[in-house]
């Protein structure tokens, strides 16, 4: 199936739409969806990278500028159109050829580049949704993680925990508690 146009949710802050098309695709085959376990895409990574790249990670702009433009023209040479207008197995396969250049050749470009997406991904698929991603808390909830917590009882602390009993928070949630008991 041919990749949908992207179409933002959230106004983007570095990103045009067609590189965060590019971006939430590539971040899509880092982790990929499947049936009853969202990915990347539901997580919202594409927000979390472009609000990175806004902010604290602006330094890294011009490799995401190059970087696109690599994923772009080996699209282009491979298959005769954007990362994003490729069909899923095409996308799969670049993706999968980009990780293995980036193993077996370190010093090439779009293999490095491959591993800075590949690492932001996991950032904004785990990271607290107040960076702007891991929408819904999903990735917390793939892992059993219960988030931000101002502590754990004694119970809680035991081996063997099923911590997916303990309620999720982000640190919005820790922030509006703050809040709502304030005189």
């Amino acid at each position: 199936m041919v990749k949908s146009t992207f179409v933002p949710t959230e106004a983007l802050l570095f990103f045009n739409r067609a590189d965060a098309a590019t971006i939430d695709a590539f971040a899509a085959q880092i982790i990929p969806s499947e049936e009853g376990s969202p990915g990347a895409r539901e997580a919202g990574v594409v927000y979390y990278i472009d609000r990175a790249l806004a902010g604290f990670m602006r330094d890294l702009q011009p490799l995401y500028r190059r970087g696109l433009e690599a994923i772009s023209d080996l699209a282009v040479s491979v298959f005769g159109k954007e990362f994003s207008m490729l069909y899923d197995f095409e996308q799969r396969s670049l993706v999968a050829g980009l990780d293995a250049r980036s193993q077996s050749q370190p010093e090439d470009f779009a293999g490095q580049f491959y591993r800075v997406v590949r690492e932001h991904t996991v950032q904004g698929f785990f990271g607290d949704p107040a960076y702007g991603g891991n929408r819904d808390v999903v990735g917390w909830k793939l892992v059993g993680f219960p988030g931000a917590q101002w502590g754990y009882s004694r119970e809680q602390m035991q081996p063997g925990v099923d911590a997916r009993s303990i309620p999720i928070l982000t640190i919005g949630d820790l922030y509006s508690r703050i809040g709502a008991n304030r005189t």
